[in-house]
């Protein structure tokens, strides 16, 4: 759900939770830090993938 929305409060809805604070407590306490940040580092990631895969063609 990260990779397709910057909305943590509606990926939070969508899983369950009834406070979108309280999930990105949850997954800061589990994944080590909050979900935006993590959203992020994905699509630099997801980013640098696809330059890299672009220059070896």
């Amino acid at each position: 759900m990260l990779f397709e929305t910057h909305d943590v409060a509606k990926i939070a809805y969508g899983v369950g939770y009834e406070s979108a604070s309280q999930f990105s407590r949850e997954y800061a306490r589990m994944f080590g830090m909050a979900p935006g940040r993590d959203a992020a580092r994905f699509r630099v990631a997801a980013t640098v993938d696809t330059v890299e895969l672009a220059a070896a063609e």
